[in-house]
């Protein structure tokens, strides 16, 4: 009995493990200027919401980074602008989305849960002196007349939370951290007892 107890235990603590991400390195905030990570989407589009849900709960750790600008593919000229986009990068050029551009580098649908992929190209971008915004560059040599919303108003237009700084996430209540640890630390516990009285 005891045996299966510690098994299980491992089991359940590796599994909890697992599901606590780690934190990405962030670099010295130097003069650069910030980055822009450029997301095509649709209201109707689920990884799109993912990508929103996601940074609207976490941007404020990289905003002194990257700004995150939103473009609804749906509507006038910022159609035109995903396909300039898609035929830049030698994509199919059509609607599909989500279509993440980050300076000269592309992300195509699928977005998960776990923004680090961008986080990471985003960061990247920010220390390379030889960054260039091939979207702003776009705009602006076609004249395009985009509507361009700002990660804020496109996390709260979709209904998700959006957390703007350290300070509203404590006034949020527990952060995923803090539950997870509270989780983890009674199941450990439970186990504890469950091999203390398993003896007598």
């Amino acid at each position: 009995m005891k045996k299966i107890l510690v098994a299980l235990l491992v089991a359940v603590s590796s599994l909890m493990m697992i599901s606590v991400k780690a934190e990405v390195e962030l670099p010295p905030i130097t003069d650069h200027e910030k980055v822009t990570v450029y997301l095509f989407w649709s209201n109707s589009c689920p990884h799109c919401h993912d990508f929103l849900e996601y940074f609207g709960e976490n941007y404020y750790k990289y905003q002194d980074y990257f700004v995150i600008e939103t473009y609804e593919a749906s509507k006038g000229e910022n159609y035109d602008l995903l396909l300039d986009a898609k035929e830049y990068f030698g994509q199919e050029l059509d609607g599909s989305i989500p279509f993440i551009v980050i300076g000269s580098t592309y992300y195509k649908l699928g977005f998960g849960t776990d923004g680090t992929e961008i986080i990471e190209e985003a960061l990247l971008a920010y220390q390379d002196e030889s960054y260039e915004d091939i979207i702003k560059k776009f705009i602006e040599d076609n004249d395009y007349e985009t509507e361009m919303k700002s990660l804020k108003n496109a996390v709260e237009d979709t209904g998700y939370k959006y957390i703007g700084s350290e300070e509203d996430l404590q006034n949020d209540g527990l952060s995923d951290g803090v539950i997870v640890a509270i989780i983890f630390g009674v199941i450990i516990l439970g186990f504890s007892a469950l091999v203390v009285f398993s003896r007598k």
